[in-house]
Parts: C-alpha cells; sequence; structure tokens
C-alpha cells in the first residue's frame, strides 16, 4: 500500500469514511473538462511561481528517488530554493511546492490558484510543514502565495501573487495534525470499511447518496436551507427522514412546504399564487439563458482573475406559454473578447416589449456587469434588467414537488414537472463543462474542425437550457391555468 498523501490524510480527518473510500475503493471516473481545466491552472499557477525564482532547483522522479535527491539539495549549501521538497515521516508523505533558505532554516511557501485565503488552504500548508517538520526540516516561517485580485494580462508574473505569512497558525495546525496522525494512520490501514457517521460535513458530501444517504428517498438534507441547530436537534432525536419530524417540530414556511409534499406524495401548489405569477408574464416573452467562462489566468485584457465573461446566450421568443414564434442566439469568438459584441446582439435580440424569462438572478448579474463594462449602453441594458422574470422564484414560492428532494436546480425540476425532456446524451450537459471548453478554445487547444464540434455542442446545450424555461412554463400554465 502507498504512502499516505495530504489529501488522503485531510478526506480521512474530515470523514473517515470517505477517506478510507478514497484509498480502498474503486478508481476515480474519468475527470470532467471542467475538472481537467481546473487541474491545468493549478499546474500552471505553479510553474509560474517557480519563475519567480530563477535559481531555484526541481526535485523529480519517484517518491524514492525524489526524497533521496531532497536531502542532498539540502545538505548543499549553495542550494538556496528548492522546489517540490520530498518529505516523509511514516507513513505520510508530501511535496513542498517551494522551500526558501533561510540561515540554517527554511522558509516554506504553498502556491495555490486561489485568490481568496480560507482554512482550507492553511489545513494544506499545515499538513506539509506537519510531515516535513517531523521529517527534520527546521522551518522558520509558512506562507501561501494566492493569486492577486489585481492582476492582468499583460502583467509580468511578480504581479500576479500576493504572499499571506500564516506560520502562527499552520504551527499550532501543524501539532494537531502530529497527534492525530496515528489515529489517520489506524484508520487507513484497517481492512473494513469505517462505519459512516451522519455529520453536517456529509450534506455537501459527493458520495452522500452511496453512504449515509442511501436508500433514504428524503432526507433531513432536503429542507431547504435547514440550520446546522436545526439538524442537529433532529439527528440527537433520531430523525433523519422528514417523513418522521414531529408536527411539533418548528420549521419555517418553505420547510413545510416540503414536508408537506413528502407526506402526501404529491406536489403542493399555491395555484392562485402560480397562476397570478403566470399570467404576469408578458408576451412575446423572451426566454434567456448565458453562459460564461471564468479562468484563472485571464483570457482577455482588463479582465481579473475569475473574472466572469459571458460568452453566448439562447433566446426563445413565445407568443404564449409554450407557443415558441423564434429562436436567437450568440456565441462569441473565443480568440478575442467580445463582450460589446454581445452586449449590442443581446439588446437588438431582447426586442423593446416583453418579459424576459430568466432562471434565477445570474443573467441579472451578467447584464448589470455588462452595463458597467460599456456605460454607453447603460439605459439600454437597464430596461432589459427592468424586463426580467425570474421563473426559479415563482416555482420556489408557489409550487414544490416530493421529486425535487429540497432542490430547485433546473436540473432536477425538469425531469419532474417535464418528464419527455433533459440533458441526458448530450455532448455538453452542464455550465460548468461549457465553460471550460471555451475556455480551451480560447487557448487553441482545439484544430478548426474540433472547434466547430465544440461551437456546435455549445449552441446545443444553451439552446437546450432556454428550451427547458419555456417547456416549464408550458406544463405549469397547463397545471393551473383555464385558457
Amino acid at each position: 500500500m502507498g504512502k499516505i498523501n495530504k489529501e488522503l490524510f485531510l478526506t480521512t480527518l474530515s470523514c473517515p469514511t470517505y477517506g478510507w473510500l478514497l484509498r480502498y475503493g474503486p478508481p476515480q471516473e474519468q475527470l470532467s473538462p471542467a475538472e481537467k481545466l481546473k487541474i491545468e491552472d493549478g499546474l500552471d499557477i505553479h510553474k509560474k511561481a517557480r519563475g519567480l525564482f530563477p535559481t531555484g532547483v526541481l526535485v523529480s522522479g519517484n517518491n524514492k528517488d525524489s526524497v533521496q535527491t531532497t536531502q542532498q539539495l539540502l545538505s548543499d549549501p549553495n542550494i538556496t530554493v528548492i522546489f517540490e521538497a520530498t518529505f516523509v515521516y511514516g507513513p505520510f508523505i508530501t511535496k513542498a511546492d517551494i522551500i526558501i533558505r533561510d540561515n540554517s532554516k527554511w522558509k516554506i511557501i504553498e502556491a495555490k490558484s486561489n485568490v481568496n485565503d480560507d482554512e482550507k488552504l492553511i489545513d494544506d500548508l499545515s499538513y506539509t510543514t506537519f510531515v516535513a517538520q517531523s521529517a527534520g526540516l527546521q522551518i522558520s516561517t509558512c506562507s501561501l502565495l494566492l493569486v492577486s485580485k489585481d492582476y492582468r494580462l499583460g502583467m509580468s508574473d511578480e504581479n500576479l501573487f500576493q504572499e499571506i505569512d500564516h506560520t502562527t497558525e499552520v504551527f499550532e495546525q501543524a501539532e494537531k495534525f502530529r497527534e492525530q496522525s496515528s489515529k489517520i494512520d489506524k484508520t487507513l490501514s484497517r481492512h473494513g470499511k469505517p462505519i459512516p457517521e451522519l455529520r453536517w460535513e456529509c450534506k455537501k458530501c459527493d458520495i452522500f447518496s452511496e453512504c449515509c444517504g442511501e436508500n433514504i428517498e428524503n432526507h433531513i438534507f432536503d429542507l431547504p436551507r435547514i440550520s446546522h441547530t436545526k439538524f442537529c436537534q433532529l439527528k440527537d432525536m433520531g430523525v433523519i427522514r422528514i417523513e418522521y419530524i414531529p408536527d411539533d417540530f418548528k420549521l419555517t414556511d418553505s420547510q413545510n412546504r416540503v414536508r408537506q409534499a413528502v407526506l402526501s406524495g404529491e406536489p403542493v401548489i399555491d395555484s392562485d399564487g402560480l397562476r397570478n405569477a403566470l399570467y404576469s408574464i408578458v408576451h412575446p416573452a423572451y426566454y434567456l439563458d448565458f453562459e460564461t467562462v471564468q479562468t484563472c489566468i485571464p483570457l482577455y485584457s482588463g479582465i481579473a482573475p475569475y473574472g466572469q465573461i459571458p460568452t453566448q446566450y439562447s433566446i426563445h421568443i413565445c407568443s404564449g406559454a409554450g407557443k415558441v414564434v423564434d429562436h436567437r442566439e450568440y456565441l462569441a469568438e473565443a480568440d478575442r473578447d467580445c463582450r460589446r459584441e454581445l452586449a449590442e446582439n443581446l439588446i437588438r435580440d431582447c426586442g423593446s416589449k416583453g418579459s424576459i424569462v430568466v432562471y434565477t438572478s445570474f443573467e441579472k448579474t451578467i447584464i448589470n456587469a455588462l452595463a458597467g463594462s460599456f456605460p454607453d449602453l447603460k439605459d439600454e441594458l437597464g430596461r432589459i434588467v427592468r424586463r426580467l422574470v425570474d421563473l426559479h422564484g415563482i416555482l420556489r414560492n408557489n409550487y414544490y414537488h416530493p421529486e425535487f428532494h429540497g432542490s430547485y436546480s433546473i436540473k432536477k425540476v425538469l425531469p419532474v414537472v417535464v418528464p419527455d425532456m433533459g440533458y441526458e446524451n448530450m455532448a455538453v450537459d452542464n455550465g460548468l463543462d461549457a465553460s471550460a471548453l471555451f475556455a480551451y478554445m480560447a487557448r487553441g487547444r482545439y484544430s478548426q474542425e474540433e472547434s466547430r464540434r465544440v461551437r456546435d455542442n455549445l449552441l446545443e446545450y444553451c439552446g437546450v437550457d432556454t428550451m427547458a424555461m419555456v417547456r416549464l412554463v408550458q406544463e405549469l400554465h397547463r397545471k393551473v391555468c383555464n385558457d
């Protein structure tokens, strides 16, 4: 069995069951385009960070060789900077991104593709520090090298980073990790999977449905905006299914609606509220959806790291509920910043009257950002914003089906309300992958033929998003409207 690395250690610390499965379970599925892009961005940041220290020496090779190489470099007084220095302490192994000689000690730096500091990053740095210290490295300071929000394309790599010292917190956390290390080793050395224990962190766990949530149709995590306090109260009562929540247990109106739907097995509908909301949609109605791209290193000048750039939209135009009379769309050229062109086309394609139906406030945020970037278009874009109707809000306030399982995501709602429509068997079936594929086009990763295929797939996906809203309104209208 291989060594315990950072991911395995920290995962097991958070959830012993998940950590054990990570080590002994089946291999992970193939990475999605979005996951690949995230990994590549991280590797690119590490490469650029190493470029800040031209005298640094990179440690490579397998673990055994890299540990030996690291020790040789540490003992050479002429070596002042080492990249990927490898340390082993018992069953634990780590690679330090950058270590810098500081008299008789070493400064340790972890380079991250994040712009915001958080506890998870400190934990990453603390694990590296724990193993390196335990292996004998004398450490003076511990820092994170994060991406600067002020960086813009064309600036030097020195401007790309901001260094944040976390020495005090890291030393304290590293000592806690040392105290917990034997327990982690014992957990990961056992032959059987640890018995899973339901905890608050399970709510956002990738394997929840195969672990604590297995065979539980209506888990209490399906309650919208359930607080940690309510979760603990219900857990202490032995209640993990919504149908077993006592009648006198205090719930919010939206949580009560979910409970009523679960108990009855039927949708809970505010017919008058839903009917009035649907009648407020003025025709011709424009069903609008945007797709955007975000990358760590900006694709275009003037954009901040992870700045959200709208790259395409789809608009289905309806003369009545479900009555499509036209479809308009736009997809930017990936080799340049097309935001102004997109904004001008959007103004033209949205006409001058009628509701513009969207799903959540995302489109409003994008349009307001465009107005901020192009002040001469502010008035026209502002008129579009004033015509927006949020279908997500209409549903959330007036309709709940037990098969939503606490989520109003369009990918949860659509197959329940419109069973004959979904995103299965599509080349692109989610916004994160759509963003990643556009980024790959912008970086010149595809041939002309591949780019044409990707563009067709992106247009199809965005078009399905707006057609999904059309069909949702059509079905909702059929349920509560008499015309």
